[in-house]
């Protein structure tokens, strides 16, 4: 009788454990809580470049956005990785919306690192107005979100 009791309150610990992990979760690394985070930081630093440049704010309209997504069929379109790639959505000074693809490094904690292509963003060191040589913000940023 009593290795009957044990085993059944083994058997309760084990499965109060395994519902008590379950229900903390796991970090989620989705596309749409990378996007929610890329697009604002572009619009952020996009200010601040054009600062540096040419000593004016010539912030982007509001519907600056992202759209991200990760590589490979077995990722599943989630998951922290090195195969992340997000395009910002931007009015260029033209007028008409320009995709700009990122390649993004995300990380389990929700951090991640995007560089741009130097053809759309400029090169990782670029002259300022005032004639100093600066870092490009848009070459490479980072940034956090929420995984929770």
């Amino acid at each position: 009788m009593r290795k009957a009791r044990k085993g059944a309150v083994t058997a309760l610990l084990a499965a109060v454990t395994l519902a008590g992990a379950a229900a903390c979760g796991t970090p989620e690394i989705t596309a749409d809580r990378l996007a929610g985070s890329v697009g604002p930081e572009f619009r952020r630093l996009f200010v601040l470049q054009q600062v540096q440049l040419h000593g004016a704010d010539n912030t982007p309209p509001p519907d600056t956005w992202a759209r991200c997504g990760k590589g490979g069929r077995a990722a599943g379109g989630s998951g922290p990785g090195d195969d992340w790639v997000c395009l910002v959505h931007w009015p260029a000074p033209s007028g008409i919306t320009q995709p700009i693809g990122y390649e993004v490094h995300v990380e389990p904690n929700g951090c991640y690192s995007a560089q741009g292509p130097a053809t759309l963003v400029g090169q990782q060191r670029v002259q300022g107005a005032d004639g100093r040589t600066r870092t490009n913000p848009l070459y490479e940023f980072d940034g956090c979100f929420d995984t929770t």
